[in-house]
């Protein structure tokens, strides 16, 4: 198991000033303390990017004081590669980056790939944002899991429907005892758990129902903070990871009932779409596993599905008043209006709280936030 706070503990200043650079930094300013450097964590154009990304030496904390604020260099190199649209993969693009820059690495690293030499990432990921292929892994590899379900996403309102009528969050923690309830959902997407790392398994599969991924979501408070709550999972020194940008969660139980009812809720985690199979209401959602949605991907519905409209359910990320995250919903759905109708749900109403996802309140504000949705 991967202790990753050692990692970052191992952090070196001048690995992270060459980091810096490759990264296209257009200065780095070497202090006793802290480097400091563009904000290329969230501009994509160095040369008008202001003097505010700042790596403190002591803490190995990367902090915006544009944007961005507190960062682990996890986070730093997530922000990096979404804010230019690059697909990453999370152990090459990633986890290597970081162990490059690190003193601290065991001898379970020593077999792992180095980062490829580069000048410049944003030209050498280009080329791979065109891969399409997604390999499989045989299924039989989740045996070494556990089938236990955690009870953290129990609280969450993962439950199954009795006689039609939703159980919603406080009648589902007092059903707890009533395994069936939460069981069937998450066995229908063969939820797993790993009792060493404390991480809900989450396999992923195409639209075929071909396992192409496996995804942890940690509980550890620790690693949410510094590492991310979802990543990669390995099994024997082989990680699992796969472009999330490539594939839809979810779409290989879902397929059938978009294309039935010709309505597709497009939302961002793998949480959104095992809260509306608990709905009352066929489920028909999907997940992006991010908060962008590209031309692959609307490829794949309009393969599989062929969907009337298109209801882009992302988490809550502003209050009413302000625009910014408004109009970003909007150009994701008049870029591809073409295809099908677009909506997106915009919580006017609060009644949501920041960062919630639409599911996350029961059924009930879900169904009022699809009537309230703004049409494009």
């Amino acid at each position: 198991m991967i202790d990753y706070k050692v990692l970052i503990d191992g952090l070196r200043a001048d690995k992270i000033m060459e980091l810096f650079y490759k990264l296209g930094a257009r200065d780095v300013i070497n202090k006793p303390d802290c480097l400091i450097t563009n904000t290329i964590c969230h501009n994509a154009d160095a040369e008008n990017a202001s003097m505010k990304l700042y790596y403190y030496k002591d803490s190995h904390l990367f902090m915006c004081y544009s944007e961005d604020g507190a960062m682990s260099i996890f986070s730093f190199l997530k922000h990096y590669y979404e804010t230019r649209g690059i697909v990453y993969d999370w152990f090459k693009d990633i986890l290597s980056i970081v162990l490059d820059c690190s003193i601290n690495k065991g001898e379970e690293f020593n077999s792992f790939e180095r980062p490829r030499p580069y000048t410049n990432l944003r030209e050498q990921y280009v080329q791979r944002k065109n891969r399409r292929d997604l390999p499989s892994f045989p299924e039989g590899i989740l045996e070494v899991f556990s089938t236990y379900h955690s009870p953290e996403w129990r609280q969450d309102g993962i439950t199954d429907v009795i006689n039609n009528d939703y159980i919603a969050y406080k009648e589902a923690i007092e059903c707890l005892n009533d395994t069936d309830n939460f069981n069937d959902v998450t066995d229908k997407f063969n939820i797993r758990f790993s009792v060493p790392e404390n991480k809900i398994i989450i396999p992923h599969y195409d639209a075929n129902g071909k396992l192409v991924g496996i995804r942890g979501r940690a509980l550890d408070p620790w690693v949410v903070e510094n590492v991310g709550k979802y990543m990669p999972v390995q099994i024997e020194q082989k990680w699992y990871s796969h472009p999330l940008s490539l594939n839809l969660y979810g779409l290989d139980k879902t397929k059938d009932n978009i294309k039935r009812f010709g309505i597709c809720y497009l939302g961002e985690a793998e949480k959104f779409v095992l809260q509306a199979d608990s709905f009352s209401f066929p489920n028909c959602a999907v997940g992006v596993c991010g908060s962008q949605f590209n031309k692959f991907q609307l490829d794949l519905l309009m393969r599989f599905c062929q969907p009337k409209e298109i209801v882009i359910c992302f988490d809550k990320e502003e209050l009413p008043g302000k625009e910014e995250y408004f109009n970003k919903l909007y150009t994701i759905g008049a870029r591809y209006k073409n295809y099908a109708n677009f909506s997106f749900i915009y919580d006017r109403q609060d009644l949501l709280k920041l960062k919630q996802s639409p599911t996350d309140c029961g059924e009930e504000v879900f169904r009022k936030l699809i009537e309230r949705r703004i049409k494009i």
